[in-house]
């Protein structure tokens, strides 16, 4: 092989290298993109889990205060619950047990009663 052989081809070489380096470029500006959108996500999912921990904790505390309130009410747990009521809690228990009707058993002249 003559030196001018040997110098087109490293020539040809240099050229593909920096071809390939453009592309690692480009993938790299690429990537970094891809970053900045994730930690821009990231920061908002941590916003949103903080605000949903506050939410949760004044929800519980709502409750717990609601819970207390009724508490001092003297005789609460004295009191029957009438009897519609307490068949429309039993058909509740028996809907969320799954010892219910099924779907098959439910008519559409029950439905529009």
């Amino acid at each position: 092989m003559t030196t001018l052989d040997k110098v087109q081809l490293l020539e040809q070489r240099i050229i593909k290298a920096a071809v390939l380096i453009r592309n690692l470029e480009k993938k790299i500006d690429e990537m970094q993109d891809e970053i900045d959108v994730l930690t821009t996500h990231n920061e908002e999912l941590q916003k949103y889990t903080e605000t949903f921990s506050s939410d949760a904790k004044l929800i519980e505390s709502s409750i717990n205060n609601a819970l207390s309130q009724l508490d001092m009410i003297e005789g609460l747990d004295d009191i029957e619950i009438m009897d519609t009521l307490s068949g429309d809690l039993e058909e509740a228990d028996k809907f969320t047990s799954g010892n219910g009707v099924e779907i098959n058993e439910v008519s559409l002249d029950d439905l529009v009663r």
